[in-house]
């Protein structure tokens, strides 16, 4: 138990003290309060051994607690973990930069599960545990070194289960950990593979005191870690001039990597709106705002529906052959801030029926395509009990698993593209210490056909909160970016490189017949003979003519 003395205590590691007074919750700590009297009667004494926590201790689910009010019984006990995992990295407090961490103690992560956190709602809504296996471990609070320790490291730790600010924390006294590897960038592309991203900005204003090492921060981030998407959708971008000045910034330090910015004004109070970067290896046609004039009808009078209205670009990738046509529409969806309100909970179905309408309406006057709806959804890969954003945008929800559920409006349905991903990798974002994706890409059929993998770029969710002020390219933002993968077509036929038989070659004339690759090669020969060589199945045959 705590002893709250007013002052430096007389006493030593190893004491065996008499300790009298009262014992009070502070700020729901047990302790003695101010005043207790203390009395030394031995030293040099064996520790008691520690608790060790692992897999079961704490216990991770909710219904079966290890203690009856969470870690209470724990409380103050000297306790050791031999196989821990971060869960999320350093918090920032003003005055503490390199605050407390997230952690377990069962050798692995913790990710967001579908439905409302326990206890729930009860019924077929589905109800998540909350991880509640999950707390905190604050690295200098015993005396020992602050450090950075990202997410996904790996630790050893003996010391004080305390409890602060509303949580329950580990203060070591001994500690070790492997950090994580970051930065960590998404693979090359393929030959004939082009990508699509999507980037939140966490609100870039060219207002703020550190514009400038933002911008450049996320020059590096966007290049070395993304590795320059053909085309990056944007989030929380201020307005056309700060995509155009991170744009400048790109190229200056990358001179060989050059986009455009395209971005417009939207109805978020907050000033953010949404927007793309494209290489010049993408022609633009259009670039359309969806939406901006849709009414919300909850409210007492009407709202505009979407605060941040979806982008519309449709253009030609024509950095390998044919120009190959693509349509991307880059999304914001409002935050899961208030979820349990039915407001909240009305203006997201709201929104994502809209945005579902708009996919489809795409789909069916334009099938051949391909269109990614990808961005900052605000939803989960699944539902979370109130509303399945993804799911109504996709074209597949469980109303039954749902608060609130509109009708199926999507078909076919829309393919989430994280399906590429391991499950370990399935996050964008971490909140309180449950890893998560917010973050999408969404493929019609015909961009199904050619999308190949989806990767995060490492760097931002996982990283410590204030290293958002460092010069380094680690955390330019709070969320993962993701790319996309898609392979091109060189020769227009519709069948995509890596699944193509025939010659990519411009040179010479290729048509498909009865499922072979036919290459017809005409030349002069001797006396005015044309002759045709025909390569069909591998096989050639000289075919003569006389003209």
């Amino acid at each position: 138990i705590y002893v709250f003395t007013g002052g430096a205590p007389g006493v030593e590691v190893g004491d065996l003290v008499d300790v009298s007074g009262q014992v009070v919750e502070f700020f729901g700590f047990t302790e003695f309060t101010a005043g207790p009297s203390v009395s030394v009667d031995d030293t040099d004494q064996d520790l008691p051994a520690a608790v060790p926590f692992g897999a079961l201790i704490p216990s991770p689910d909710p219904s079966a607690p290890s203690c009856a009010i969470e870690f209470e019984c724990y409380e103050g006990m000297l306790v050791s973990i031999a196989d821990g995992t971060v869960t999320g990295g350093n918090q920032d407090f003003g005055s503490d930069p390199l605050a407390e961490i997230y952690i377990t103690a069962a050798g692995s992560r913790t990710f967001r599960e579908p439905g409302i956190e326990f206890p729930g709602l009860g019924g077929s809504i589905p109800t998540w545990d909350g991880n509640p296996e999950v707390f905190e471990l604050d690295p200098d609070k015993l005396g020992l070194s602050n450090q950075v320790i990202p997410g996904g490291s790996s630790f050893a730790a003996s010391g004080i289960l305390g409890f602060e600010f509303g949580d329950y924390e580990l203060w070591p006294t001994d500690l070790s950990f492997t950090p994580a590897a970051l930065p960590l960038a998404v693979r090359a592309r393929l030959p004939g593979e082009f990508t699509v991203g999507s980037l939140n900005l966490l609100r870039l204003f060219d207002s703020d005191s550190d514009y400038a090492n933002r911008l450049s921060k996320f020059s590096a981030y966007i290049n070395d870690v993304l590795g320059a998407p053909d085309v990056l959708g944007i989030q929380e971008a201020g307005s056309i001039t700060e995509l155009q000045d991170l744009a400048a910034q790109i190229v200056a330090d990358y001179p060989a990597v050059s986009y455009t910015a395209h971005l417009q004004e939207g109805n978020d109070v907050g000033g953010i709106d949404v927007g793309f970067l494209v290489r010049n290896n993408v022609s633009v046609d259009t670039v359309t705002q969806l939406g901006a004039a849709e009414l919300f009808t909850y409210d007492e009078p009407d709202s505009l529906l979407h605060d941040r209205p979806p982008l519309l670009l449709r253009g030609h990738y024509v950095g390998n052959g044919a120009p190959f046509p693509i349509a991307v529409m880059v999304v914001h969806i409002r935050s899961l801030n208030g979820i349990e309100t039915e407001r909240v909970q009305q203006k997201r179905l709201a929104q994502a029926q809209s945005i579902a309408t708009m996919a489809q309406d795409f789909q069916s006057g334009d099938p051949l395509t391909p269109l990614i709806v990808i961005g900052d959804f605000n939803a989960f890969e699944f539902t979370d009990g109130y509303v399945d954003v993804l799911g109504q945008i996709r074209g597949d929800v469980n109303p039954a698993e749902n608060v609130l559920s509109g009708p199926d409006l999507v078909s076919p349905d829309l393919a989430n593209q994280l399906d590429f991903s391991a499950s370990g990798e399935r996050y964008s974002f971490v909140f309180e210490g449950n890893a998560q994706v917010l973050d999408h890409a969404l493929t019609s059929s015909a961009a199904g056909t050619f999308a190949r993998d989806l990767q995060f770029g490492r760097g931002n969710a996982d990283a410590a909160h204030d290293q958002i002020n460092d010069p380094g390219v680690l955390r330019s933002s709070d969320h993962d970016g993701l790319v996309l993968y898609l392979m091109s077509d060189f020769d227009g036929d519709g069948v995509a490189d890596d699944l193509d038989e025939c010659p990519i070659d411009p040179s010479k004339t290729v048509s498909r017949t009865g499922g072979d690759c036919t290459t017809a090669i005409p030349t002069l020969g001797p006396s005015g003979l044309l002759i045709l060589l025909v390569v069909t199945g591998g096989w050639g045959a000289a075919v003569i003519r006389r003209r």
